[in-house]
């Protein structure tokens, strides 16, 4: 595929994440915000004057009909996902598609095929992969830290309602209906980056899958999907992975973003890695430690802060339209990860193991209601 020159992207859809979506293409040399796209015209017209966009529109359409647009990041709820990335790519753009990228592996294969048909890049975008703590963890994996990883262990605390960003219910509302979110807000939605970082730290391919997921329901059509405790097995080795959810909601996270915070643990055959934070700043520690022989190193001065891993993922879709290469995540990759999701799904719904092969092209992530 040709490289560009220069990434002239447009923002399709404005809410709240944008604002650290963004943030890569108001930085880099070779790109630059060309359009804002959200149906609420105030806001959109608002993110103009803040981003230095030269154009609005409250249609995606115009947006995808623009010439001098040659990329798009698409930031709205995940069931238009499909239907907007195919239409982009058919208009000759590249795409950079939010995590969950779909809500089903058939529809993901859609956006895939449509994007070899148009020859022009597709990247599902997930930024827990790009926040420097866990970039370094990997590279000291990589460089034996630890010896052989032999397991992954992920705990996400959230806070109280009332800390962090001030969310739109707007924003709230469409990720707590399992028909427009996929499943639901946590083990869906915000899962995709821990089933990914759960794929991250250790080669091998999860096999299986069981999962606890305690549903809430607030109303018709309005679930949060927590607590919740996920375990697998990585294929054709004794290694075994975790993440437990803690619907903490009368406890202080100190963060600028969500009140929630992700901690985790890589433990290895000679050695344990942390990363102490993610979205907030729950404790006063360090970053990322490492503990091998006896001995306990810390790196206090890595940046952690949530949005630096937005600007390096942006920064990195960037490089890869103008060097020509396939940034990530590519389709494999996405799809791997969303198929690891549904399965958990199905395993707390169906209350049994389930091994990820059994996972079809339109099996979905439902909630398991009672």
């Amino acid at each position: 595929m040709t490289p560009v020159a220069r990434v002239h992207v447009g923002i399709i859809g404005c809410g709240r994440i944008s604002t650290l979506q963004v943030l890569g293409y108001l930085d880099h040399s070779r790109a630059e915000v060309t359009a804002v796209c959200d149906r609420d015209e105030a806001l959109a017209r608002r993110r103009q004057t803040e981003w230095n966009a030269k154009k609005v529109y409250t249609d995606y359409r115009q947006l995808l009909a623009d010439p001098d647009i040659n990329a798009v990041e698409i930031l709205l709820p995940h069931h238009l996902h499909k239907a907007v990335a195919i239409e982009a790519l058919q208009a000759g753009k590249h795409v950079s598609l939010q995590k969950p990228p779909t809500l089903t592996l058939a529809e993901l294969h859609e956006v895939h095929e449509a994007a070899q048909a148009a020859e022009r890049r597709l990247r599902v975008f997930e930024n827990f992969m790009h926040y420097p703590p866990h970039v370094k963890a990997r590279e000291l994996i990589e460089q034996g830290a630890i010896g052989e990883p032999l397991s992954v262990r992920i705990k996400t605390a959230a806070g109280r309602l009332d800390d962090g960003w001030d969310v739109p219910m707007t924003s709230q509302a469409w990720r707590m209906d399992p028909a427009t979110c996929g499943g639901g807000p946590i083990c869906f939605d915000h899962g995709y980056h821990c089933y990914n970082m759960g794929r991250f730290f250790l080669r091998e391919p999860v096999e299986r899958v069981h999962a606890w997921i305690h549903v809430n329901q607030f109303g018709p059509g309005v679930y949060f999907d927590g607590p919740a405790l996920i375990s697998w097995k990585y294929a054709g080795v004794p290694k075994f992975g975790s993440w437990e959810v803690i619907a903490s909601i009368g406890m202080r996270v100190r963060s600028q973003y969500y009140a929630s915070d992700d901690r985790i643990e890589v433990h290895g055959i000679e050695g344990i890695l942390w990363i102490n934070r993610c979205t907030g700043k729950l404790l006063d520690e360090p970053p990322l430690v490492l503990y091998r022989d006896g001995e306990t190193r810390a790196w206090h001065d890595i940046p952690a802060d949530w949005a630096e891993s937005f600007r390096l993922g942006a920064h990195d879709f960037i490089d890869a339209l103008v060097e020509g290469r396939q940034p990530a995540q590519d389709y494999d990759e996405a799809a791997a990860t969303l198929r690891f999701a549904i399965a958990a799904h199905v395993s707390a719904c169906e209350q049994r193991e389930v091994r990820l092969d059994e996972i079809g092209p339109e099996t979905r992530a439902m909630l398991p209601v009672r």
